[in-house]
């Protein structure tokens, strides 16, 4: 083998691509030349220094790709939580302006009885322009109403789109109110059109926040349009 073949069959050599026969050939022109066996080191040198630098350059590629995505993944992940952050602000302070709803105090309600016939209203109104009441009624030990709860929220964006308490809200602006039929100052008439004898033990108790109030039914009916 010459030596101009053998130095055009060095590059496919080292990268195996060389038969086995031109490999056992090329080792034997090598052990006989010095300068060929020189000139396959010089250029095993070359490539293992090219081959080092393309390993930096991807490893540098590789590196500034990974910064990349791992501040693409901190932007996400930042975004994504002022996201959430900000929903959970909107959803609590939704919550506590449109849903819920708390015992009144009752420094805050104007309670009054009105009475037609034998009709007597019990009507609880806010004395705070953005707030409403609602009137929660429960028959704890009578078969009529006995035990009244007043409840208050926000009376704020009464636009249905916005509250969906909204209906509610408008509906009890003129304040809440609770019935009671008489048929004479003695007798009560029941929602299933039973009688009731009325003793001094039949009362009705009003819870508020911090407060109590007890009307007897007998001074219900007898009650001016003003409590």
């Amino acid at each position: 083998m010459n030596h101009d073949v053998f130095k055009d069959l060095v590059p496919s050599y080292m990268e195996n691509l060389t038969s086995e026969e031109t490999n056992r050939q090329m080792q034997k022109h090598m052990e006989q030349c010095d300068d060929c066996r020189e000139y396959v080191k010089g250029m095993q040198e070359d490539f293992l220094i090219e081959r080092t630098n393309e390993q930096k350059d991807q490893k540098r590629n590789i590196d500034y790709f990974k910064k990349i995505r791992s501040k693409n993944r901190k932007k996400i992940f930042t975004v994504a939580g002022s996201l959430l952050a900000l929903f959970l602000m909107i959803s609590i302070g939704y919550y506590f302006l449109f849903v819920h709803m708390w015992i009144a105090d009752e420094n805050n309600v104007q309670s009054t009885v009105q009475q037609q016939n034998n009709i007597a209203t019990l009507n609880f109104k806010s004395k705070k322009d953005n707030r409403y009441l609602l009137a929660m009624e429960q028959q704890e030990n009578q078969d009529y109403i006995d035990f009244i709860i007043i409840y208050e929220n926000w009376n704020i964006f009464a636009d249905k789109n916005w509250n969906i308490h909204s209906e509610l809200a408008i509906a009890q602006q003129g304040g809440t109110d609770i019935t009671y039929t008489f048929l004479d100052e003695n007798t009560l008439l029941l929602p299933n059109g039973k009688e009731k004898k009325l003793t001094d033990e039949d009362k009705i108790t009003i819870q508020y926040k911090d407060s109590t109030q007890e009307i007897r039914l007998k001074d219900l009916y007898h009650a001016g349009s003003n409590h």
